[in-house]
């Protein structure tokens, strides 16, 4: 048998679960990204590595290693190739089976935010944190790249007309037409997260908790506030949205006035990916495993219970306020599993210091000594002010009391 033989052999007994389980568990890391084509799952995870699944049985038919740090977007595109976008700025599109990427772009200094296929197949898109979008022919691998946005893009996706739509940080929603001409432009009342499109409408969600829904000319339409919490996930797909909060609830609603069908609660931590497709919603998140819940009524359709993250607590008002920053972090010394780097220890620590952790280039040039004052800072300015380049979520902690009791129980439990 040859080698490239036996490491295919040892990667299917190592990741392939039984049919009945339909649980897709094979990552190392947390699940950032999902698409679904068919029955064609295709994962992107912090642990560098993109998997190709097959979710009637469960098992990964494919497991993708290029990238230099997170797997931050994936596409599905025609004739079973595969696109993966990382942290490292660069685009791969990927044969089926094969071991290298078929073509790759260079090494850039935007990390990739989202990937999108137009309807025709001919191009492929791709948005990145420095608010450029470049478009990729998928024939010639001839790419056109625009300043789309003023800071990072958080989500883009092609309408059906095949003009593509996009949302930045700069709190901008626009519209491309042909030759990347704007077509439309709207501001947003807060900063979005993600976007979708279905059946010609544009579905974003907010770091404030609320889904809304834009017509393709950027009116808006039908809004919904679903949490005090920040939604961070979005998927659309036949008149249906699905939206996950960075607590890990996750709600399926129907697009036409976004009435919600259902939500569930996966158990896994922050969910960060969301796919709707194969009869199914799929939710990837802090715990590395892919789950998948029926489109009609939430019920979980793989085996066993979601282990839960569990946040320490002592009954005190800090403890309280801890549970959001326990999806995410950990006050366990040698926890490094999470979304985010372990906070034991965190007064006196230079920030991007933490072992263990992967951090932004942006962020390790930071002059910022996590201190009570410091971390207070923090949740009343917001990440995105005051520690810009990371990847937390936008959070915020507008009450003052609250800041003082976060700090207080981080004095007292973590060190």
């Amino acid at each position: 048998m040859t080698c490239r033989r036996l490491v295919a052999a040892a990667l299917a007994l190592i990741l392939a679960a039984p049919a009945a389980a339909q649980d897709l568990i094979g990552h190392g890391g947390p699940v950032g990204a999902l698409d679904v084509s068919g029955a064609r799952v295709l994962s992107g995870s912090f642990d560098t590595r993109a998997i190709l699944w097959d979710a009637t049985t469960g098992g990964a038919e494919h497991v993708l290693r290029f990238h230099d740090g997170n797997v931050t977007a994936v596409a599905h595109l025609p004739g079973g190739m595969v696109a993966t976008g990382g942290q490292d700025g660069r685009v791969a599109l990927w044969e089926t089976g094969g071991l290298r990427p078929v073509f790759a772009t260079p090494h850039g200094s935007a990390p990739v935010a989202a990937l999108s296929v137009a309807p025709n197949g001919g191009t492929l898109a791709a948005g990145f944190w420095d608010g450029t979008v470049m478009v990729l022919a998928l024939d010639a691998f001839a790419n056109q790249r625009w300043q789309a946005h003023g800071d990072r893009v958080m989500g883009l996706a092609h309408l059906a007309d095949g003009r593509l739509a996009s949302v930045g940080s700069d709190l901008r929603l626009a519209v491309w037409g042909p030759d990347h001409a704007l077509a439309a432009r709207t501001d947003l009342p807060d900063l979005p997260n993600g976007l979708a499109v279905t059946e010609g409408r544009i579905a974003v969600v907010f770091a404030e908790g609320a889904l809304r829904l834009f017509s393709a000319e950027g009116d808006l339409l039908p809004e919904r506030f679903l949490t005090d919490r920040p939604l961070v996930a979005v998927a659309a797909d036949a008149g249906l949205v699905a939206a996950a909060a960075v607590d890990g609830t996750v709600w399926l609603l129907e697009a036409a006035k976004l009435d919600i069908r259902f939500s569930v609660e996966p158990g896994q931590g922050p969910v960060w990916a969301l796919a709707l497709g194969d009869g199914a919603l799929f939710t990837g998140g802090g715990d590395s495993t892919i789950r998948r819940f029926s489109l009609a009524d939430g019920a979980r359709q793989g085996a066993g219970d979601a282990p839960r993250i569990e946040a320490f607590d002592d009954g005190s008002r800090g403890a309280e306020v801890w549970r959001s920053c326990a999806v995410c972090h950990s006050l366990d010394p040698d926890d490094r599993g999470r979304a985010g780097p372990t906070l034991h220890g965190i007064f006196g620590r230079r920030i991007g210091t933490a072992e263990g952790y992967d951090y932004s280039d942006a962020l390790r040039e930071l002059d910022i000594v996590w201190t009570p004052e410091t971390v207070a800072e923090l949740f009343q300015h917001g990440p995105e002010a005051y520690t810009p380049g990371s990847r937390m979520p936008e959070q915020r902690l507008p009450d003052p009391e609250d800041r003082a009791a976060l700090v207080e129980f981080l004095g007292r439990v973590a060190h």
